[in-house]
């Protein structure tokens, strides 16, 4: 598994960790009725704004631990870090599942809000959009790594 391929993995995860994290918390805050009201987006925002550098920070510890873990099991030598025209190929196609996505979510919550649903909604699609994007890239980079080309 290279180097490009452990990051990955531990992207996907990461990114499937934080998305149920963030359903329980909005379950948990529909539940207690911080969405009934004006301040509503207002409660959404301050949970997002949390969520950006608890994803970066549990990304790069995990990518750390799980690099480490790796070279202790495989006995593997320090990872090449040289990227060549292949690697960037795949991080292209995975920038074309990002843009499709949150494109998709974004239009969507336009949709959405022009017949009708409130902004909370709104911003819930645009949220998911982009996380589906971003888990959408990660594994279409997996799966290009996997196939070779």
């Amino acid at each position: 598994m290279t180097y490009q391929d452990r990051n990955t993995v531990v992207s996907i995860f990461v990114n499937l960790a934080v998305s149920a994290f963030v359903v329980s918390r909005l379950l948990d805050m529909n539940a207690s009725g911080l969405f009934d009201g004006p301040g509503a987006v207002n409660n959404w925002a301050r949970m997002v704004i949390w969520l950006i550098p608890l994803g970066v920070f549990a990304t790069i510890i995990g990518t750390i631990l799980f690099n480490i873990g790796f070279a202790i099991v495989t006995h593997e030598p320090k990872p090449s870090f040289v990227v060549d025209e292949r690697d960037k190929m795949f991080e292209r196609r995975g920038s074309y599942a990002i843009i499709i996505f949150a494109g998709a979510g974004f239009v969507s919550a336009v949709v959405a809000m022009a017949l009708n649903a409130s902004a909370l909604t709104g911003f819930n699609i645009i949220y998911f959009g982009m996380a589906f994007g971003s888990l959408s890239a990660d594994i279409v980079k997996f799966a290009s790594y996997r196939r070779g080309y």
